[in-house]
C-alpha cells in the first residue's frame, strides 16, 4: 500500500472548512485561468498567421518563379519572358507541388468621372484559379475569357470599386503609361467581378485582368509572360522545393523567390508575434507557479500538527514530502483540466461563432482567427503541470526541517 498517496487523498477529500482550503480553491482557480489564456494565445497567434500567410499565398502562391530582380519587393522585372509550356508541366508534376499559373503585371491607372486609383493589372489566364474560400472572397465572373480576342473585362477588389464609386457590370478607362510609347493607351473594360482579402498589400494595389490584354496594350509576343506562380502543398516546404527546381529546370534569367522574400517586412511582423506569445506564456505561468507555491505553504503550515504527530509514528521525511507533493499535484492536475476545458471551449466558441470581431483594416480580418492544434493544448497542460511540481519542491522541503516537539506544539 502506497501509505503517503493514501494519507494524500484523505486529505484532499477533506471537506472541513480551513483558510488553506480557500487558498487552496483560488490556486486552482488562478491556474485555470492561468492555462487557459496560454492556450488561447497560442491558438490566436498561429490563427493569425496561418490566416495572413492565406491571404498572401491565394494571390501569388507560395513561389514566384521570374527573371532575376535585384528588388524582389517588386515581384517582377519589366521585361518579359517566353511562356515554356514544358517548363510549366515539368514544375507541375514536381512532389509537393499543386498548381503553377504563368502571370504578367503592367501599371495601369482607372479612371472613373474625375476619380483615379493607380492598380497594377495582374494578367491571368483561363485556368486561373477564380474561387472563393476562407482567405478570398470572388463574386461576378472572369475578365471574358475567349479563342478569338483578349477579354475586356476587369476584376477589382471590393475596396477600389468603393474609391471609383462603381459596382460590378459598370465600365471604366484603364490609362497604360509605358516610358518606351510616346503617349498612354487608353482602353475601355468592364467591371466583370471583385475580390477581397482584407489586406492593403493586394487588395488597393493589383487587379486581375485577361492576360492577353497586357500583351496588346505592350506590343509583347504572343506567348510573353512575366513569370510563374507556384502553389505548393506545404508552405514550410515552399524554399525546399523553389531550391530543388533552380537547380533542375531553372536557366538564367530565371530564379525563384518565397513571399517570405518578397513581402519581408509582413513575415518578419508575424514572427514578432511569437514574442508576444512567449512573453504571455512565460507570465501566466509564473502566476500559476506562484499561486500554487503559496497554496502549498500555507497548507504545510496548517498541517504543522499532523506533520509532528506523522513523524512521531515514525513517518520519514522523504515520505511525509511525498505526501504535500500528491496533494499539490491533484490541485495543479484539477487546475489545469479546468484551465484545457475553459481554453478550448472559448477557443472553439470563438471558431464557430465569431463573437470576437476585429477592425479589418487595422488587422487584415473581420474577427479573431482561432488555429487549436491538440498537441499544443497537450504540450501546454503536461509543460504546466511539470514546471509546478519542480516549483512547489521547495515549498515542500520545509517538512523535513519541522521539529517534532515544536510541531505536536503547533496549534
Amino acid at each position: 500500500m502506497n501509505l503517503p498517496y493514501y494519507i494524500a487523498t484523505r486529505i484532499t477529500g477533506n471537506r472541513k472548512r480551513s483558510f488553506s482550503r480557500f487558498i487552496i480553491r483560488l490556486a486552482t482557480v488562478a491556474t485555470a485561468l492561468s492555462v487557459a489564456v496560454m492556450i488561447m494565445a497560442v491558438a490566436i497567434v498561429l490563427g493569425f498567421k496561418e490566416t495572413i500567410k492565406d491571404k498572401m499565398f491565394v494571390f501569388w502562391g507560395q513561389l514566384i518563379v521570374a527573371p532575376f530582380n535585384p528588388n524582389p519587393s517588386s515581384i517582377v522585372t519589366p521585361y518579359p519572358v517566353d511562356k515554356q509550356d514544358s517548363l510549366q508541366q515539368l514544375m507541375r508534376a514536381w512532389p509537393g507541388v499543386n498548381a503553377v499559373h504563368a502571370f504578367a503585371v503592367k501599371p495601369a491607372i482607372l479612371a472613373v468621372e474625375g476619380t483615379m486609383a493607380g492598380i497594377k493589372m495582374k494578367g491571368i489566364e483561363p485556368d486561373y484559379p477564380l474561387e472563393s474560400n476562407a482567405a478570398i472572397r470572388f463574386s461576378g465572373n472572369d475578365p471574358g475569357f475567349s479563342d478569338t480576342a483578349y477579354g475586356k473585362g476587369l476584376i477589382v477588389s471590393s475596396g477600389i470599386l468603393h474609391t471609383l464609386n462603381k459596382k460590378i457590370g459598370d465600365s471604366l478607362l484603364a490609362y497604360f503609361v509605358d516610358p518606351e510609347q510616346g503617349h498612354p493607351r487608353i482602353r475601355k473594360l468592364a467591371i466583370t467581378g471583385s475580390f477581397h482579402t482584407g489586406m492593403e498589400e493586394i487588395d488597393d494595389q493589383f487587379a486581375l485582368c485577361d492576360i492577353r490584354l497586357l500583351r496588346r496594350v505592350s506590343n509583347w509576343e504572343p506567348e510573353a509572360i512575366h513569370g510563374y506562380q507556384v502553389a505548393v502543398d506545404d508552405y514550410r516546404q515552399a524554399t525546399a522545393i523553389g531550391d530543388a527546381l533552380y537547380q533542375e529546370y531553372l536557366e538564367p534569367p530565371l530564379t525563384r523567390s518565397t513571399m517570405n522574400e518578397i513581402y519581408g517586412n509582413i513575415f518578419s511582423w508575424l514572427e514578432l508575434m511569437n514574442t508576444n506569445t512567449y512573453i504571455i506564456l512565460i507570465i501566466m505561468g509564473i502566476v500559476a507557479f506562484i499561486n500554487l507555491s503559496t497554496a502549498l505553504l500555507i497548507f504545510i503550515m496548517e498541517r504543522t500538527h499532523m506533520i509532528g504527530v506523522l513523524k512521531t509514528l515514525g513517518l520519514n521525511g522523504s515520505s511525509l514530502q511525498l505526501i504535500f507533493m500528491y496533494h499539490a499535484a491533484s490541485v495543479a492536475i484539477r487546475g489545469i483540466l479546468s484551465g484545457i476545458l475553459l481554453g478550448v471551449g472559448l477557443c472553439l466558441l470563438q471558431q464557430y461563432t465569431h463573437f470576437i470581431a476585429l477592425d479589418e483594416h487595422a488587422y487584415y480580418m473581420q474577427y479573431v482567427p482561432i488555429q487549436l492544434e491538440a498537441w499544443h493544448v497537450l504540450l501546454i497542460g503536461l509543460g504546466t503541470l511539470i514546471c509546478c511540481l519542480l516549483v512547489m519542491l521547495l515549498p515542500s522541503l520545509m517538512v523535513r526541517r519541522i521539529a517534532i516537539v515544536k510541531a505536536l506544539r503547533f496549534k
